[in-house]
């Protein structure tokens, strides 16, 4: 089975059409989404129906359960916070229901999705002891063998191998062959709002049967993107940060 892995969408519209544009040429089985489809950017109503035209099978982010419960980003800075707000504002109420439908964690043929940990959609994997924990967790589910996460906005791969030891892989160009014996967690980036210094939609692709992942990004119009956001009332550096990557 082949995978598409996309994540952290937030409202960025034109980054998501340039992403599934690119997606349609990589004779996929499934679209992963792992969560975020709104909050800082200007389209949320337009992300989510183009989503529903395809094979994609989502989960809930942090920001999709504020959406719901405004309770949820008190923790948010003040800019997060002002979108999130919006978009309660904004997002058509027929498809409230989509979102309340959605699952913190979905399971499949070898791998485990979650947006921020298995256990929670608020947390971060970033730092080794977090890393650990999710590895540990994995370990006492014999059919997983990797994990795909987002929250962070940055592409990661991590392996702990049969001895135990755990760390990061640098993120390459070509599409990367992985190691049976070893246990994965996977990050694809964020479509919507990189923040790792590349400013292109990020998404990457999954294959079981090759044990292969390959992140991959994509160009595109952030102009476009920038004007909806100021037109919408939005903060200011939302805008500014798209072409920065940050």
């Amino acid at each position: 089975m082949r995978l598409a892995l996309i994540s952290d969408i937030h409202s960025n519209l034109e980054a998501l059409e340039s992403v599934l544009r690119q997606i349609e040429k990589e004779d996929v089985d499934v679209i992963l989404n792992l969560g975020d489809l709104v909050g800082y950017n200007a389209s949320p109503n337009e992300c989510l129906e183009l989503l529903q035209e395809k094979p994609v099978l989502s989960l809930a982010g942090n920001h999709d359960l504020a959406l719901l419960e405004v309770n949820r980003a008190q923790h948010f800075n003040i800019i997060a916070y002002q979108a999130i707000l919006w978009s309660r504002e904004q997002i058509k109420p027929e498809f409230l229901h989509f979102f309340r439908s959605l699952p913190l964690t979905r399971e499949g043929q070898g791998f485990l999705a979650c947006h921020g940990t298995p256990s929670s959609a608020e947390a971060y994997i970033v730092f080794h002891f977090q890393g650990k924990r999710v590895f540990n967790y994995m370990r006492h589910l014999s059919h997983v063998q990797v994990c795909f996460f987002g929250h962070t906005h940055k592409r990661a791969l991590w392996f702990r191998d049969i001895r135990g030891k755990i760390a990061t892989l640098p993120i390459a160009r070509e599409k990367m062959v992985l190691d049976r014996t070893c246990l994965y967690l996977i990050n694809p980036g964020s479509v919507g709002q990189p923040r790792d210094g590349n400013p292109e939609a990020a998404y990457a692709i999954f294959d079981d049967e090759e044990f292969s992942v390959h992140f991959k990004s994509v160009p595109y119009d952030i102009k476009s993107a920038q004007q909806r956001i100021l037109k919408a009332g939005l903060p200011e550096f939302l805008a500014e940060r798209l072409a920065q990557g940050i």
